[in-house]
């Protein structure tokens, strides 16, 4: 009997698991906008990170594991096609970091556009198309920032326009 019992919980216990063995990551898409004026915002960089989640018994340990990135176009527009089918992966989802020079950056997991109450506010989705605004910043906000987006654990040949951006910003703000 106590066999029958902790075969049951095996199985059940590997079932509840098989939901987040095989997922799809990807495609992510949308259009950034300007915050004030609703108008769609050409080169905005896009950089998707995604890291291995090891378990361990004192926490999960994250690894650097891939990084993507693109720029909005002429319409505001974005896609990055993310990693495709993955199965039985420690891969965890894409974290996502959004800049321009001269406004607001944001980051974070890509699942807290629908989920955390900040972006809820803010985002706006059209089916699977997030569209997120941008405030623009003053010289002066933007002086007093002291960060910058940066994923240092990505190799920088994998991240060059988001530097590019990034130097851009340093050189308005007079940092260069």
């Amino acid at each position: 009997m106590k066999r029958f019992i902790f075969l049951l919980i095996g199985i059940s216990l590997c079932l509840s698991s098989c939901a987040y063995a095989i997922r799809y990551d990807g495609p992510y898409e949308g259009r950034v906008i300007d915050a004030e004026t609703g108008k769609r915002i050409e080169g905005v960089v896009i950089l998707g990170v995604w890291y291995k989640e090891q378990p361990t018994v004192a926490g999960a340990v994250s690894s650097y594991y891939d990084a993507k990135e693109t720029v909005t176009d002429k319409n505001g527009e974005f896609r990055i096609e993310g990693l495709g089918l993955k199965m039985f992966s420690y891969v965890g989802m894409m974290r996502f970091m959004i800049f321009k020079a001269g406004y607001m950056h944001l980051y974070g997991p890509w699942e807290s556009l629908k989920e955390s109450d900040y972006y809820k506010k803010m985002v706006k989705w059209e089916g699977k198309k997030v569209i997120i605004p941008l405030r623009t910043l003053t010289l002066d906000e933007r002086r007093m920032s002291s960060t910058f987006p940066h994923h240092p654990e990505a190799p920088e040949e994998k991240i060059k326009i988001m530097m590019e951006e990034i130097q851009k910003e340093r050189k308005e703000r007079g940092l260069d």
